[in-house]
């Protein structure tokens, strides 16, 4: 298939999917040094579908346009934000799949190829460069008396990510998945249906809706999760300042005031 072939049908801020052959896609990544996400996202991707997950088959790998890519399965569906966008009142619904899904996905074992959360986020704080300096390093002590572990964390758990095929729910965009604790994965779940900022190309009636819906959302969300998998909300609330920190280096102009704004109040308590 030649470039000027290529049938945009998605994007995010971190890659643009194209229509492949027959039943298939291409998710093209848009930084072109990121293979080797590429194959983290393949690792996790078959580690979370042998344990129950439904999650797109990959078929392969392809460089289009000096970019990296897979080719997947095309899930036919529409995302739960889309849903929720188009008919607000299936809000609830959402918040159940999700957090029945995401429970589900953590009781899976992560393979050794996926990135150390612990060790990303410490990079991604040293790297941000928006923080004062006290603020970092409290960030950085607080990250580091929290657990590690070896479960499989998504990374980009959210509505957005999670593809209704029919009644069954289909967990893509795997290139954030890492290997931790999976409390860390579900306080940047919180945090970013708290304050996250839609991806390019969203319609205005889903950023209206995330603007309103938002608290109904978690709190549905973490409802449903606890009630397949326990969940301590002191240890939440205390991965989130890591979380926040390294989400800063995303440079997401939009949300860095929200951001700065929760770590100087969680740095003001401690002091």
């Amino acid at each position: 298939m030649q470039r000027q072939e290529l049938q945009k049908i998605a994007e995010g801020r971190e890659a643009e999917m194209f229509a492949w052959e027959e039943g298939t896609i291409l998710r093209l990544l848009r930084d072109p040094e990121a293979q080797q996400r590429n194959e983290w996202q393949a690792a996790a991707i078959e580690a979370a579908g042998s344990s129950g997950v439904r999650v797109p088959a990959v078929y392969g790998s392809k460089t289009v346009m000096g970019r990296p890519g897979l080719i997947m399965e095309r899930i036919e569906g529409t995302d739960l934000l889309t849903l929720i966008g188009r008919r607000p009142w299936t809000v609830f619904r959402a918040g159940r799949i999700s957090g029945e899904a995401h429970a589900k996905l953590h009781e899976a074992k992560a393979p050794e190829t996926v990135p150390d959360l612990k060790t990303k986020l410490r990079a991604r704080i040293q790297s941000a460069g928006v923080l004062p300096k006290q603020i970092e390093e409290f960030a950085l002590e607080v990250l580091e008396g929290l657990p590690a572990g070896d479960a499989l964390c998504h990374g980009d758990f959210h509505p957005g990510n999670i593809m209704m095929a029919g009644a069954t729910p289909v967990l893509i965009d795997w290139t954030g998945a890492m290997r931790g604790d999976p409390t860390a994965d579900v306080a940047r779940t919180r945090l970013m249906l708290r304050i996250g900022e839609p991806a390019p190309g969203t319609s205005l009636a889903l950023r209206v809706m995330a603007r309103f819906g938002r608290r109904i959302l978690v709190s549905l969300y973490l409802r449903s999760y606890r009630r397949r998998r326990p969940l301590d909300m002191t240890e939440v609330a205390r991965w989130e300042i890591p979380v926040a920190a390294a989400r800063l280096a995303d440079g997401i102009e939009e949300e860095t005031p929200s951001l700065i704004s929760l770590l100087e109040e969680e740095y003001g308590r401690t002091g």
